[in-house]
């Protein structure tokens, strides 16, 4: 049995005599951005716990075209959806030419100047939408027995706006789409409201070359992109193993010989091996750590390396 549009209704009050249940949506709290290939299967509509599970997985997906990007928490909406289109004919007659769109503006906080400069990326391309009402439920469109993302005629996040002394710092994106996804074809599930908002993005781990280059030898730090947190601070024994890092030169992949932990600059000594038929001295190299599910199987989660060139 699937949950896709099984509207939850909890059992309160007397006797009225209406047994029937509908769904109407609150207040939209997050969204996420997903690929127009994404859908939450009937397999996987099951019940709550597994449609939460292939949500989440989606967002850890190690192809970057296919993953999940989950949105900040909403604290504020402006509805500037359009009226329904009017020609108005000869003798008067005023005759609808098709229903306004959609058009929503979300107010956030949360990740403040940097979120915001990763959403922008996200301007003028061809994502689509699942959002999450108060209520813990989950919406989209229903495609036969699945859940898909609202096809968006654009997804843009704004400009900050500066605060001023009586307001904060300002951040938000909008979204429009056409109205017929949704009054014809909403799918939604009831889900866990905390469970959708504890789901958290990837965040970046910025690589940065500490000291000269020796033969076959470098070492670098790892920070988080946004807090910059150290990563040695954090996963110091994880990140000392060599199957943990990926280097490549003209395109071949280069042989590691050892990464080893160094506490005196928090940082990680790389060796590769100089016998490698691909390696050659001069370089350059580019430096990354591997997928996101490698970096996940050994314990260090919710993270993706961005590629750091040692010439």
């Amino acid at each position: 049995m699937s949950i896709l549009n099984q509207a939850f209704c909890a059992s309160s009050g007397g006797n009225t005599g209406i047994d029937d249940c509908s769904l109407t949506l609150k207040n939209i709290v997050r969204g996420f951005l997903v690929p127009k290939s994404f859908e939450i299967t009937a397999a996987q509509l099951a019940d709550p716990d597994t449609a939460l599970a292939a949500l989440i997985a989606a967002t850890k997906s190690d192809n970057a075209s296919l993953r999940v990007y989950p949105l900040p928490e909403v604290v504020g909406i402006t509805d500037s959806s359009e009226d329904v289109v009017l020609q108005t004919l000869g003798y008067g007659t005023p005759v609808p030419v098709r229903q306004g769109n959609y058009n929503l503006t979300f107010a956030y906080l949360a990740g403040g100047n940097c979120v915001n400069g990763a959403l922008q990326k996200f301007n003028q391309g061809n994502y689509r939408y699942l959002g999450v009402d108060a209520g813990g439920v989950l919406f989209g469109v229903k495609s036969g027995t699945s859940l898909k993302g609202i096809p968006l005629d654009y997804f843009n996040a704004d400009k900050f706006k500066f605060a001023d002394g009586t307001n904060v710092t300002g951040f938000a994106y909008r979204i429009s789409f056409k109205p017929e996804y949704l009054n014809g074809n909403l799918g939604f599930v009831q889900m866990d409201l905390l469970s959708l908002m504890e789901i958290d993005g990837l965040h970046n781990v910025v690589l940065v070359q500490s000291g000269a280059r020796a033969l076959g030898v470098f070492k670098v730090l790892a920070t988080t992109g946004c807090a910059g947190t150290n990563m040695y601070d954090l996963y110091d024994t994880e990140l000392a193993s060599a199957a943990l890092w990926k280097i490549t030169e003209a395109g071949k992949d280069i042989t590691i010989t050892s990464v080893v932990a160094d506490p005196n600059i928090k940082g990680f000594t790389i060796t590769m091996s100089t016998a490698d038929p691909d390696y050659v001295a001069g370089g350059p190299f580019f430096v990354t750590l591997q997928p996101v599910s490698v970096l996940e199987a050994a314990g260090v989660v919710g993270f993706e390396g961005l590629t750091l060139k040692v010439a």
